[in-house]
């Protein structure tokens, strides 16, 4: 966690590198589960920084959806967090639930996704 700060800080402190501007938006990218390892993010704290440095926060469930939480609705489930702190869900129906697709999931449309 503390890397994820600096590298936070350090994103709105020096901005974009070329272009010497502020970046409009910063995105934090976590996978629920750790595919290789089988570890879990430490969502709690994610989301508290999330909060701390107004970054949005994408959350790949592709391992964790339908494995964990007692509803198994995934990591945001298992850890308690509020699904409203999460930015964009995402997953596949490829994995626990033997199906083809996958989904994409936020409150709002993000053109962040298109860049």
């Amino acid at each position: 966690m503390q890397d994820l700060e600096y590298q936070l800080r350090d994103a709105i402190v020096h901005g974009q590198p070329r272009r010497f501007r502020p970046w409009k938006r910063i995105v934090i990218i976590v996978e629920g589960i750790y595919s290789m390892e089988g570890s879990l993010c430490k969502l709690p704290e994610i989301v508290a920084l999330k909060k701390k440095y107004k970054a949005y926060l994408y959350v790949d469930e592709a391992h964790s959806i339908g494995t964990i939480g007692s509803h198994g609705r995934g990591v945001v489930d298992y850890c308690n967090v509020d699904p409203k702190d999460i930015g964009i869900h995402m997953g596949t129906f490829t994995k626990s639930f033997g199906s083809a697709g996958g989904y994409i999931a936020g409150k709002k449309v993000y053109d962040i996704l298109l860049y």
